[in-house]
């Protein structure tokens, strides 16, 4: 998470990672967006989900008893600070077609096989071990690496998108 800390022309970079996402041509032909709201030195994310409003179903993750669930929002005003601080949805329509929905995820740092360091609590992993879902991680150049740290319950991400 140093690295993260110490990352030089985050805005300029999160900018790169936007238009990148915005004309990745599986978000062009997915009608629902899965996004976290970026904590921290995480990639940003808000703008991803204000231009995703505009023209697809978006999805932001709630925590609750222990298990991730995805529920769509209209807006960012529907948000409020949930699990560890993070920003989850106040709505209640919980998504239950993962058709045609693509999964934006985060990651402390991701190896080159598409393997991430999350926080620890394994939610995207449950999560992706449950619905077949096409998956693209986020993350800065600096947080990429060769070393291979899968461990037996990791999912990769099927795509990663860095400046």
């Amino acid at each position: 998470m140093l690295i993260r800390k110490e990352i030089d022309n985050r805005i300029e970079k999160d900018n790169i990672i936007f238009h990148k996402v915005i004309n990745n041509e599986k978000i062009i032909k997915a009608d629902t967006i899965l996004i976290y709201v970026a904590k921290d030195e995480e990639v940003a994310t808000k703008k991803l989900i204000e231009y995703f409003l505009k023209n697809k179903n978006v999805a932001v993750p709630k925590i609750e008893n222990n298990v991730m669930n995805f529920y769509y929002i209209n807006s960012l005003n529907d948000l409020e600070k949930g699990y560890f601080g993070i920003l989850e949805p106040t709505t209640k329509e919980k998504v239950t077609n993962f058709n045609n929905a693509v999964c934006i995820t985060p990651g402390i740092c991701f190896s080159n096989q598409g393997y991430r360091i999350g926080y620890g609590k394994g939610f995207y992993d449950k999560f992706f071990a449950e619905h077949n879902i096409y998956s693209i991680g986020l993350c800065y150049q600096e947080c990429l690496t060769k070393i291979n740290f899968q461990e037996k319950y990791d999912y990769k991400v099927n795509e990663i998108i860095a400046n």
